[in-house]
């Protein structure tokens, strides 16, 4: 190959950095949410976690509602017991035969007991079904959890997987650069040494494209965990951001009830408080009234095999535990309310750190995309102008790792810009890929 030939080749190289790739075989990123969803395993956690704490929210329902109870026995007995009672009313009429003690003995009872005070009962009911629907928006705040984890992880696959391709580009451009000091050396105008630094040179891009594999490797493997879709071709996607702003900050702020995060924390410290209330109503008592129906095969002196009983009765109870008991929830319902503050917090940290981030990922991108234009020209006028023997070997390294570099850094600039906006919107509530279900 001649030298115009071979200068000709790198130039051709460093062009291919701005050519975008075309197959699409990857999965998209929606395909990856509606796998999340259903196969993640801190929404799978989320889910049972709710389920449960509606069970419980059920069950201390189910304590203050009127509820039936049943128990029935058989005894065999060794002797039967049984004696005549006469009738002084009329001597004449036949004695009555009681059976006090029969060899087999059936008795059975049912009692309905109706709750008719319990305050604190009655508190701590409300207080578990606010439990529960803390769960509910916990889980809705879990599932755009999950969705950030799974979007921060595509896009930086897809870094990954494009910045295997301007590895291997940065590698054929070193080829070819090696070729052409090996030329330069054969006609008198280079020295080896020369062609021994275009030899190190290869194989440093030859660590830095197994480095890119590398992390095409893992951060596919990151993505599969983190959605439960095994991506199905390692293919470069497109994904250049059209570098618009986003709207003022204040269109990003939701009142609190919209952030699932925020949401699920003021339902827990309602709880929580509601908790306390009930646990200072325990100093009332609790009033319920029964009603017991009874039979049994042994009528004995009643002469009747079926009765029934009725009555009421209240309950009360105070000691030290009473008390302690009280400090105890007053201090978990302090404890809910900071945790509340602190959800709150964070999720407006959250909101303001990823607009200011998709503001500055912007100037970033841009600032990238020059950069990497303008030195994959400076290598392409340093390949001809080595070329030429006007500049030195070293300029034409310098401006070949100038370039990859540059590129390198457009890359995840346009990948984290991408995955900033995502983040925004998860973080404010709103879920962008909710036709995705």
């Amino acid at each position: 190959m001649t030298q115009r030939g071979l200068g000709t080749a790198i130039a051709l190289a460093f062009l291919m950095f701005f050519i975008p790739e075309r197959a699409q075989a990857l999965q998209p990123l929606e395909a990856f949410i509606r796998s999340g969803r259903t196969k993640s395993p801190d929404n799978a956690e989320a889910r049972a976690n709710l389920s449960q704490q509606q069970g419980v929210a059920d069950a201390t329902l189910g304590r203050v509602l009127p509820g039936i109870s049943a128990r029935g026995n058989y005894t065999r007995n060794q002797y039967q017991s049984v004696v005549e009672i006469p009738n002084f009313l009329d001597p004449t009429q036949p004695a009555q035969r009681a059976t006090i003690q029969p060899f087999n003995q059936l008795t059975g009872s049912a009692t309905l007991t109706v709750p008719l005070i319990d305050l604190a009962g009655f508190v701590r009911t409300a207080a578990q079904y606010s439990a529960a629907e803390g769960f509910a928006k916990q889980a809705e705040a879990t599932a755009l959890q999950v969705e950030s984890l799974v979007v921060q992880d595509y896009f930086q696959l897809l870094a990954n997987l494009s910045l295997v391709v301007s590895s291997e580009r940065a590698l054929e451009v070193a080829r070819e650069s090696l070729r052409l000091a090996q030329a330069q050396q054969a006609a008198g105008r280079a020295t080896l040494l020369d062609v021994d630094r275009a030899i190190a040179e290869v194989e440093r891009q030859v660590q830095f494209l197994a480095t890119a594999k590398l992390q095409v490797a893992l951060s596919a493997r990151a993505l599969e965990s983190a959605s439960g879709l095994t991506p199905e071709s390692l293919v470069p996607v497109p994904f250049e951001d059209d570098l618009h702003e986003e709207p003022d900050l204040a269109s990003f702020s939701p009142p609190d009830p919209a952030l699932p995060s925020i949401a699920a924390a003021m339902k827990l410290t309602e709880s929580a408080n509601r908790l306390a209330v009930a646990q200072k109503l325990t100093l009332f008592p609790t009033v319920a009234g029964t009603f017991t129906e009874s039979g049994t095969n042994a009528s004995g002196f009643v002469g009747h095999h079926y009765s029934w009983q009725a009555g009421v009765g209240f309950t009360w109870q105070f000691d030290l535990t009473t008390i302690a008991n009280m400090r105890s929830q007053d201090a978990f319902a302090d404890a809910a309310r900071a945790r509340e503050q602190r959800a709150r917090l964070a999720a407006r940290d959250a909101i303001y750190r990823f607009w200011q981030t998709v503001h500055s990922d912007i100037a970033t991108s841009r600032s990238a995309r020059a950069q990497a234009k303008a030195t994959a020209h400076a290598a392409r006028l340093a390949a001809d102008r080595y070329q030429a023997g006007a500049a030195t070997q070293l300029d034409l390294l310098q401006a070949e790792r100038d370039a990859y570099a540059a590129d390198v850094a457009r890359i995840q600039s346009d990948a984290d810009l991408a995955n900033a906006r995502n983040q925004l919107r998860l973080a404010t509530g709103i879920d962008p890929f909710i036709a995705a279900q």
